[in-house]
């Protein structure tokens, strides 16, 4: 991350430079910007490596085109949502960071605002699949989940690279298989995407979770990680050889010369987005929907991209040809991307992490 800051700093000066105000569809003169400037906007963000991409690229270059001041909050998209939630009556967060789970929470709980046409003036842009259909939130990124693998050990053991969802369970693999625990995102995703392949939907994940057993059953799978770190770890030294992961974990590892490779299943990767919303009555409405422009604008959209390495949604963005492959890109594969109905994940998730935990961890 450190490498693509300290790369992208040029297109950001340039940004500033040379668009100024107009990547916010203001102009210098403009009393919209003169009453915002001197203003603070509060935005609950992630940790780690987006937490300095946020502070090094995007907080400079707003502030200095707008005069207006970002301050951050700092936690996961489940810590952040529960402070939102908690000062619903008198909101302190204006803009939020959220992940799939807590947009489609939100929606339903009524606490975040429609995005302003009048003031996001990239509406248009925005490819289809990012799109909130109510007009709430809008998409930061796309990320894949697939297959993420040790390359090296997939080749000097003569496997071939992997296609398919159904390659988790090559018996050349026999102890070679790591999930994450139930508690990290992607393996509430793949049961549902193992439903899915499987004919059938989020209302009943049986058919999912049985396949995942089989798995088990094979003595292919035989760990289950509790945080990114472990299950990278596990990975990187050969402990395992193949997991189920986003996309951008496996770029970062390989990135910094680890033997990590990942791998778009040809039956569909699953699809996997965040979202920037305003919160509603929050202190800084209008300076939060300016934000929220900024950060989808093309300019921006490519740094987010090429800093997460993740497929942008603004479709004015020319893809660079270091991310042609690692992303989804292209009408395509985005529509072989297997989406998950959110609203029916928050219903039944505490009652899938009880089987998953039970019945494939054998743990309660």
């Amino acid at each position: 991350m450190n490498k693509i800051i300290n790369t992208n700093r040029r297109v950001f000066n340039s940004v500033v430079v040379g668009s100024g105000l107009s990547l916010l569809g203001l102009q210098p003169t403009d009393s919209q910007a003169q009453s915002l400037a001197g203003t603070e906007v509060v935005m609950a963000t992630f940790g780690g490596t987006i937490e300095q991409f946020v502070r090094a690229e995007i907080i400079p270059p707003f502030e200095k085109a707008t005069g207006i001041k970002i301050k951050l909050v700092i936690g996961t998209a489940l810590t952040n949502y529960a402070k939102i939630l908690a000062a619903r009556s008198k909101p302190e967060i204006d803009v939020y960071w959220s992940n799939e789970l807590t947009h489609a929470a939100g929606k339903q709980q009524g606490v975040f605002e429609k995005i302003d046409t009048r003031v996001f003036k990239h509406s248009a842009d925005v490819i289809d699949i990012s799109r909130d259909p109510d007009g709430i939130g809008t998409g930061v990124y796309i990320i894949a989940t697939g297959l993420q693998y040790n390359s090296k050990a997939f080749k000097d053991a003569g496997i071939p690279t992997p296609t398919s969802w159904n390659d988790l369970w090559d018996p050349r693999l026999k102890g070679k298989v790591a999930l994450y625990s139930f508690d990290v995102a992607y393996s509430q995703d793949l049961l549902v995407i193992m439903t899915k392949l499987a004919g059938g939907n989020e209302k009943d994940i049986r058919p999912g979770l049985e396949k995942l057993k089989t798995l088990k059953a094979s003595g292919n799978l035989t760990a289950f990680a509790t945080s990114p770190a472990e299950l990278d770890n596990m990975l990187v030294q050969g402990q395992a050889w193949i997991t189920v992961n986003g996309s951008p974990r496996a770029y970062i590892l390989k990135d910094k010369g680890a033997p990590i490779d990942f791998a778009f299943p040809k039956e569909g990767a699953g699809f996997f987005t965040n979202y920037f919303e305003v919160i509603k009555n929050s202190p800084n409405q209008q300076a939060a929907q300016v934000l929220v422009n900024f950060m989808s604008s093309p300019e921006i959209q490519l740094i987010i991209a090429k800093g997460v390495v993740a497929a942008p949604v603004n479709k004015k963005v020319i893809v660079p040809e270091s991310l042609r492959g690692k992303i989804p890109s292209g009408d395509e594969q985005m529509n072989r991307l297997i989406k998950i109905d959110r609203y029916e994940m928050n219903r039944q998730l505490d009652n899938w992490a009880e089987l998953w935990r039970r019945e494939l961890e054998a743990r309660r």
